[in-house]
């Protein structure tokens, strides 16, 4: 028969305390409050799972979350939540950075983003030359501190998903740049385009 957590208390005490055996007033005053030591107890053993963000309970994300000065979106899904929790150290070191604003974007969505700079790029056919997508008409002199976001996805995304993209990128991006352009595509594979199997096709029936 398995111990109850009273006799393992019990039996744990100085001897001196053991001697009028259940009988005796120790026994009966561990025994009121066995259920409530035990359940403590529980919660002491168990506190590893309070700081894993795969383990932890939703409701205790936020505090988690706090604890890298993370204020987590609470309309973002439960499983995006728990990842930026759990990668959001590493995040911090590429913060302003093309390859943070992607990752960000990323785990939101799903779908890594291009980042355009301008006076990096010009247009490509068949890559870059949708107008009003991917293409823009820009002024004489380009602007150094400012880029484009490109979002290619399976799903044509909802105005919300696109206004949370967009707010990430603004958040994340250095406070002196301005992005002059999203843009939005969705489809299949295109030769040359969006071709990597595994990335960024997929075969239907």
């Amino acid at each position: 028969m398995k111990e109850s957590y009273t006799d393992y208390l019990f039996r744990n005490l100085p001897a001196i305390y053991r001697e009028d055996g259940k009988d005796g007033y120790p026994y009966r005053l561990l025994s009121l409050l066995g259920d409530v030591l035990q359940e403590l107890e529980y919660e002491i053993d168990g506190l590893h799972n309070y700081l894993s963000p795969e383990r932890t309970r939703a409701e205790i994300l936020p505090w988690l979350a706090s604890w890298v000065a993370l204020v987590l979106d609470e309309t973002w899904p439960e499983g995006r939540r728990r990842e930026i929790i759990r990668r959001i150290v590493d995040l911090y070191k590429w913060r302003g950075t093309i390859e943070g604003i992607k990752t960000f974007v990323e785990i939101y969505t799903g779908v890594r983003p291009e980042i355009i700079e301008p006076f990096k790029a010009g247009w490509i056919i068949g890559v870059r030359s949708t107008i009003g997508e991917d293409t823009k008409i820009y002024e004489p002199r380009e602007d150094p501190h400012s880029f484009s976001v490109i979002v290619n996805s399976f799903e044509k995304l909802s105005v919300e998903q696109k206004q949370k993209i967009m707010a990430v990128v603004e958040l994340q991006k250095p406070a002196h740049t301005r992005v002059i352009h999203f843009g939005w595509a969705h489809g299949f594979w295109q030769v040359g385009v969006r071709s990597t199997i595994g990335m960024d096709t997929e075969t239907g029936g």
